[in-house]
């Protein structure tokens, strides 16, 4: 009886340990293979947006030159397929919006909302970036950098700006703060 344990214990023990690794073996790989998956999908997508923040900009800036040309429209269109092929949710968001802007000003010309359409631009540049990098930047630098009359523009900007973020439910980094 004795001799019958131990043949069962020297033979049994490395057959549950040889079993147990298996299993370990298996939940390891196949979690890995899902990590890998996921950074090969991030890569993609770098890859195809890595750009979009400079292309942002120079859009906004050749719209501000020349106007809705029919090459900026065709710019606009490649912009809007990349966001919303490997955009963030907040970022197809803000180009959705931006969407229905432009839609309505095409239908209304008479409307002013030339401040809301450089807000919708620079808030999906600030937001592209942020998803690409984890750099946060407020928008307000932008204006400040780049608009030489900015100091006259910025409360319609500023309240443009806010409303966008507010109504979008964007992260609080793209709201401007007030400055005493």
């Amino acid at each position: 009886m004795e001799r019958t344990a131990e043949i069962l214990l020297s033979s049994g023990i490395p057959a549950v340990v040889s079993i147990i690794g298996f299993f370990i073996t298996y939940f390891l790989n196949k979690r890995n293979i899902k990590e890998e998956v996921n950074k090969l999908r991030m890569n993609v997508q770098l890859e195809k947006t890595a750009d979009l923040p400079y292309r942002i900009q120079e859009l906004l800036k050749s719209l501000m030159e020349t106007g809705a040309n029919k090459a900026n429209l065709a710019r606009i269109e490649e912009l809007l397929a990349v966001i919303f092929a490997y955009g963030s949710e907040d970022a197809i968001a803000l180009a959705a919006s931006m969407q229905e802007l432009n839609y309505s000003l095409a239908a209304n010309p008479h409307l002013e909302a030339h401040h809301d359409v450089i807000a919708h631009y620079i808030l999906l540049l600030c937001q592209v970036k942020y998803d690409l990098t984890g750099v946060e930047i407020n928008p307000q630098l932008w204006y400040r950098m780049r608009l030489t009359d900015y100091s006259k523009l910025k409360d319609s900007l500023d309240r443009a700006t806010n409303a966008i973020v507010e109504r979008l439910n964007l992260s609080p980094f793209l709201k401007i703060k007030a400055v005493a």
